[in-house]
């Protein structure tokens, strides 16, 4: 294969990745803060940080026991544990002393890689090098992309990200014969980053690439991408039978439902070219997006001037395009609720990947040569009912106005430019035909952030040093629990406390973390929300005492600090204004914090809490992980104990057996008669953990296996191109 074609597209790719840099420094002109939003200041980087923080002490990030419903981290799945790339992740977080400036780079960096993988997909599917780069620019500039993936949902834009550098490792493996090692180790990576809807996705694109080999009866390629895909099942099978086997206990939900909530109708994919379009997507912002969530890109309407009559001719080799881009339509259409997944609008990327992909394909490969007055006719109709009915959902003359305007300056010199006679010879050229619409997408970028300059989703204004989150809870010891909602209290609070996993930056050993799962019957007990705030009367419920063992439940959850937030709607119940119970001190005020401490530190967290009358007990060594308790005395004959750990599935006693869990969640033991002098050895290990450690050992054995036989026998036979190969001329 000749070198020349390849270099040229590898400067393509440089050039769609420079272009992506700066459309993603756009929304920085005008919020310096617009990649740390909601969940990654919430959740993602405190993740990363504890990740890289046990890794560095030497220890595997799988189970914390002081980290509560947050702590069964095999279980969350999102965790990303046997994940080489986010552990790397982890150990520049604990290191990075801004967090906003590294999120902002890290996102930036997974920007780049999508717009480079959607050129590459392209060009497999002959798209013109031109054509190619627009698109890969133009789907890290779509709404849904730009305003929460990228500003708050980091898991979802990273598995986006990498999904089409799968894409095109997976068809160059199955349809040129090519090592399977970069369509093997992307779809690892993918699915190992633990975000379900990603791994929901690589399973559509493997249908849609055996649509594609059935079409052109290929059964070599369609071998290999089964063969592919049980790699990639087992995957999939070590990263999320933990959370299936630990799901009885958690909040999810399962069932089909729809409370038309994050869902989305035609009307607004109607619109999703028109850049200022404010659709009906019901959120937490209220019954309309207040930014262009469904935007895909303003050329669209170009699809008129593709020749439909030839695409026929060549519909085979987009059989995967259309596969999978009505698959992804088709769920993003669904209910709100499909059992575990939610919020169907986190897959129009997906949707926008296909829709650009194929734009770019049919545009390149099938426009018309000259433009007649029919078309021009269909593009005004399209252009004239989008810009009403993005009018009609959100009826602001000024936002119709002005975007109305850049669109439609947007199409008419791009129709100029491809169809005028006055735009000849080394005007034309593969370069400018790309530079004017990806000119243009950043302009309409630029208007875009200009008007909407943040994500519809919160910024907590929390610090942006890593070094602001130490000074928290002064002289906290011991397992710690924050009642209340900071939220609500303005960001000063966060001079006094964090919320959320912000909590893993700071030395206090606080439960209030964040968890998409949650422990249920814990979570109810305490009244406490998925990102760790709680409800005012979380304060009294902590001194109350328990009717079965008679203990105040903080004992039982070993607490030693307790901070009490103020609650701008004070209530009866509001311990914010009581004084603390026997055996505990005030160690501070404010206007909107209480620290409570007990005067002898119990220290105890993940141990013995409580035995029955009669039952001595010592606890010989504990970790997160293992508990050996010594029976020194049963008065008795039998005993019971409990332990301040949740009883997640996988714990087993071994010289004990495990009780029904205390309030529904405290890990209880039976100790039977005759234990005197004995140990009892309490384990965790995550559900099916067995399984687990095979598939992870059979993925990368067969990975290595295949990807090495392959090196050593390529110089033995020549590729075999099939169906949908590409010509060696063009093929990337």
């Amino acid at each position: 294969m000749s070198h020349v074609p390849m270099r040229r597209d590898l400067a393509w790719t440089a050039a769609t990745v420079g272009a992506t840099l700066i459309g993603s420094l756009i929304p920085l002109v005008t919020n310096n803060r617009f990649y740390y939003y909601d969940d990654t200041q919430a959740g993602a980087f405190g993740i990363w940080f504890e990740i890289g923080a046990k890794i560095s002490s030497g220890e595997w990030p799988l189970f914390s026991d002081s980290a509560w419903g947050a702590g069964n981290y095999a279980a969350e799945g999102q965790w990303g544990i046997w994940n080489p790339l986010i552990l790397l992740i982890g150990l520049i977080a604990s290191k990075s002393p801004n967090i906003v400036v590294f999120s902002t780079i890290l996102k930036i960096t997974f920007l780049c890689v999508l717009a480079a993988g959607t050129f590459l997909v392209a060009r497999r599917y002959k798209a013109s090098p031109e054509w190619a780069a627009i698109a890969g620019v133009a789907v890290t500039l779509t709404g849904f992309t730009v305003y929460m993936d990228a500003a708050s949902w980091v898991t979802g834009l990273m598995v986006f990200s990498l999904l089409p550098l799968a894409w095109f490792g997976l068809h160059r493996m199955a349809f040129a014969g090519a090592n399977p090692i970069l369509a093997l180790a992307t779809s690892y990576v993918l699915i190992t980053i633990g975000y379900v809807h990603g791994t929901l996705m690589l399973a559509i694109l493997f249908l849609g690439l055996l649509t594609e080999a059935w079409v052109h009866a290929s059964r070599r390629a369609a071998l290999r991408l089964l063969l592919t895909g049980l790699v990639c099942g087992t995957v999939a099978l070590a990263v999320y039978l933990p959370g299936v086997l630990t799901a009885p206990v958690t909040a999810r939900t399962g069932g089909i439902v729809n409370s038309g909530f994050l869902t989305l109708d035609l009307t607004g994919l109607a619109t999703a070219w028109v850049p200022g379009s404010l659709p009906q997507v019901t959120g937490w912002w209220g019954g309309f997006a207040p930014v262009p969530l469904l935007y895909v890109a303003w050329f669209l309407p170009a699809l008129v001037l593709v020749n439909y009559g030839r695409v026929r001719g060549g519909i085979k080799e987009l059989a995967a395009i259309g596969v999978f881009g009505l698959l992804s339509l088709g769920l993003t259409l669904a209910p709100s609720d499909l059992g575990p997944l939610r919020f169907p609008v986190r897959l129009m990327p997906y949707v926008s990947l296909a829709v650009l992909i194929g734009t770019a394909v049919l545009v390149s490969r099938y426009r018309v040569a000259a433009l007649s007055r029919a078309r021009l006719a269909f593009t005004a109709a399209i252009v004239v009912s989008g810009l009403y009915l993005a009018w009609t959902q959100f009826p602001s003359f000024r936002l119709a106005a002005s975007f109305g305007l850049l669109s439609v300056a947007g199409i008419a010199v791009l129709y100029f430019f491809l169809y005028s006679g006055r735009v000849r010879g080394r005007f034309r050229t593969p370069a400018l035909t790309a530079a004017v619409p990806i000119l243009i997408s950043l302009v309409i970028a630029g208007g875009q952030h200009a008007a909407f300059k943040g994500s519809p989703l919160p910024d907590y204004r929390m610090p942006d040093a890593s070094a602001g989150y130490t000074q928290q809870l002064p002289g906290a010891k011991g397992g710690t629990f924050v009642v209340g909602d900071p939220t609500v209290l303005g960001i000063g609070i966060w001079d006094e406390t964090l919320a959320s996993n912000a909590w893993y930056l700071n030395p206090a050993e606080v439960q209030n973390l964040y968890s998409p799962i949650m422990f249920a019957e814990y979570a109810e007990d305490l009244c406490i929300s998925s990102h760790g705030w709680t409800c005012a009367a979380a304060g009294r419920k902590l001194f109350e005492t328990d009717e079965t063992t008679g203990d105040v439940l903080a004992d039982l959850l070993s607490l030693d600090t307790v901070q009490i937030l103020r609650d701008p709607q004070p209530q009866a119940n509001d311990a914010f204004r009581d004084t603390p119970p026997a055996g505990w001190h005030e160690t501070s005020r404010s206007e909107n914090s209480v620290m409570w401490a007990r005067n002898m530190p119990l220290l105890n967290t993940g141990q013995v809490v409580w035995a029955s009358a009669g039952a001595d007990l010592t606890v010989v060594s504990e970790s997160s992980q293992e508990v050996v308790i010594r029976v020194n005395r049963l008065d008795d004959g039998a005993g019971n104990a409990v332990l301040s750990r949740l009883a997640w599935p996988g714990y087993t006693a071994e010289g004990a057996s495990l009780a029904a869990p205390l309030r529904g969640y405290l890990v209880g033991l039976d100790i039977p008669a005759g234990s005197e002098g004995k140990d009892i050895v309490l384990r965790f290990s995550p559900p099916g953990w067995p399984v687990v450690i095979g598939s992870i050992i059979f993925a990368v054995a067969v990975t290595v296996f295949w990807s090495v036989a392959e090196a050593l026998t390529v110089r033995r036979r020549p590729r075999k191109m099939t169906g949908a190969t590409l010509p060696a001329a063009i093929s990337p």
